[in-house]
């Protein structure tokens, strides 16, 4: 405060001046200064340190002036906090000053929380996977085929598939749709067939389950196993008229058997899924093509109900 009375004091103004009266006589400190020729200087030292004690002076009062006022809005922004005010002052004055490193620090606890979390919910499903019997058959729908939701949807599926087949402990469903090709394919289309070439691409079933039309899109990609042999032999006897599907690779001049059609076959018939064409082929370089040739039999077989 004493700084403050000397201030008002350099400029020749009572200590309760008002702040039009300390511009007043700053605007006058500023017009004297200016006015001043060099040869009516004196002592120019001497007038110079003046100057420079009363332009100190100035920015003391305003300075204090400023802190005052924000002072005041300060107890009437904190005053509801009574005794409280100081703390709640700090942490406000905290979170202005730090902001961007509480939120960085924020976002970084959320990323550790989730990143832990999803590490234990991979470790827990190792786990369960491990703790599963090992796959008898791997197999892929590929086509306009949909799981019955009220049924379990693809699990459902799955289970279903495996209660057919009580020689095999754990049968793997994946289902893939692709809608049929035709006028008038849409953005939704494209992107399904986008997924179901990424989904060719990078899964590797004993069994590729199709429609006619995703016979007609894989049969020519040298994806697919050669059936003739087995046509010809163990499957000849279960064989309908319209059974076998054929197709032809691009460097191939003549056509093989690539798939079975078992649509009418009890047992698809009874899974829980919405289809209208169902053909049975194998991935070529399968290690379980025995296995797979089982499932055509399984489904061939005439009055063939799951037990």
């Amino acid at each position: 405060m004493d700084d403050l009375k000397r201030a008002y004091e350099l400029l020749g103004l009572p200590e309760n001046a008002s702040r039009e009266e300390v511009e007043k006589a700053f605007d006058l400190l500023l017009r004297r200064s200016r006015s001043r020729r060099p040869n009516e200087q004196g002592d120019g030292e001497s007038e110079e340190s003046q100057y420079d004690l009363q332009l100190k002076a100035y920015k003391t009062i305003v300075e204090f002036e400023e802190r005052s006022k924000i002072d005041e809005m300060s107890r009437e922004r904190y005053g509801k906090w009574g005794k409280l005010a100081g703390n709640a002052e700090k942490v406000d004055d905290f979170f202005r000053l730090h902001k961007t490193k509480v939120i960085i620090g924020i976002i970084a606890v959320i990323a550790l929380v989730v990143g832990i979390t999803s590490f234990i919910n991979h470790r827990e499903e190792q786990k369960r996977l491990a703790a599963l019997p090992p796959i008898d058959l791997s197999i892929m729908f590929v086509g306009n085929y949909m799981s019955d939701q009220n049924q379990g949807g693809d699990e459902g599926l799955e289970k279903a598939m495996t209660a057919q087949f009580p020689e095999w402990k754990r049968l793997k469903v994946i289902l893939t749709y692709l809608p049929s090709q035709g006028e008038g394919v849409g953005t939704a289309d494209l992107a399904y067939q986008q997924k179901a070439m990424a989904m060719v691409a990078t899964e590797k079933p004993d069994v590729y389950i199709l429609d006619e039309n995703s016979f007609d899109w894989l049969g020519g990609g040298g994806v697919l196993e050669k059936l003739d042999s087995e046509a010809n032999g163990v499957l000849k006897p279960l064989l309908g008229e319209n059974s076998i599907k054929e197709g032809r690779a691009e460097e191939e001049t003549e056509d093989h058997v690539y798939g079975i059609r078992v649509t009418d076959s009890p047992l698809a018939k009874q899974l829980p899924l919405a289809m209208q064409d169902m053909i049975i082929t194998v991935r070529i370089g399968s290690d379980n093509k025995d296995k797979a040739i089982h499932l055509i039999e399984r489904y061939l077989e005439p009055d063939n109900t799951a037990k």
